[in-house]
C-alpha cells in the first residue's frame, strides 16, 4: 500500500513539474533557448502587482500562459530575425517606445495600455521588438511590397519556421500549438497553477 502511495506521489510530482518536455526549470525551449520558469515568474508577478487574472477576465492558467506566449514569441521572432539576418538594436527599441508613448500621452497610460492586454511592464519593450522584427523581415522578404505583401510575407516566412523548429512548453503551463504559433493553457485539473 505504501509503494502504491508513493507512486502516486511520484505522478502528480511529475504532472506537477512538467518533466521531460523541456530542461530542468525551464518554462519553455525556442529551438534551443530556454526561457527559465524563473523569468516566467517574474514576468507573471510583475503584471500581478499591477492587475490580477479576474480583472482581466481570465484565469491565473490563461494569464500564465499568455506571459510565457509573450516570452515564447519574442524568441521566435528573435530566431526568425538571425534566419533573415535581420536584427533590431536597444536604440531602435527606446525610439519605437519614445515615439509610441507619444501618441499615448504619458509612459504612464502606456503601461496601462499594455496591462489591459496582460502585458507586463517588464514586457512592454518586447512589443516594439517584436513589430521591428515584423517591419524589416517584411521589407527584407518584399522590399517592394505593400504593407499587406509584408505581412503576408513575415507570416509566410514565420509559419514555415514554426512548422520545422523545436519548440517545446511544459505541460504545466499549457500547450504549443504550430497552427497557431501560440500557447493555448493548460486545462488538466492536476496542473497547478504559477505561483501556487
Amino acid at each position: 500500500m505504501k509503494f502504491r502511495n508513493f507512486l502516486a506521489v511520484s505522478l502528480i510530482a511529475v504532472l506537477l513539474t512538467g518533466c521531460g518536455a523541456t530542461d530542468a526549470g525551464s518554462a519553455a525551449n525556442v529551438a534551443g533557448t530556454s526561457i527559465s520558469e524563473t523569468a516566467l515568474a517574474d514576468a507573471v508577478q510583475d503584471l500581478s502587482n499591477q492587475v490580477t487574472a479576474s480583472e482581466l477576465g481570465i484565469s491565473d492558467a490563461e494569464l500564465t500562459a499568455q506571459v510565457l506566449n509573450r516570452l515564447v514569441i519574442t524568441e521566435l521572432v528573435r530566431k526568425l530575425g538571425e534566419e533573415a539576418d535581420v536584427t533590431v538594436t536597444e536604440t531602435e527599441i527606446a525610439a519605437e517606445r519614445s515615439r509610441v508613448k507619444n501618441d499615448f500621452g504619458s509612459e504612464a497610460d502606456l503601461i496601462e495600455a499594455g496591462l489591459q492586454q496582460a502585458i507586463a511592464p517588464s514586457l512592454i519593450d518586447t512589443v516594439f521588438e517584436i513589430s521591428l522584427y515584423v517591419s524589416k523581415i517584411g521589407a527584407k522578404l518584399e522590399p517592394n511590397g505593400t504593407d499587406a505583401d509584408r505581412t503576408s510575407a513575415f507570416e509566410s516566412f514565420l509559419f514555415a519556421y514554426v512548422d520545422t523548429a523545436d519548440i517545446k512548453v511544459a505541460p504545466r503551463y499549457g500547450n504549443w500549438d504550430k497552427t497557431q504559433a501560440a500557447i493555448t493553457p493548460a486545462t488538466n485539473p492536476l496542473v497547478s497553477n504559477q505561483g501556487e
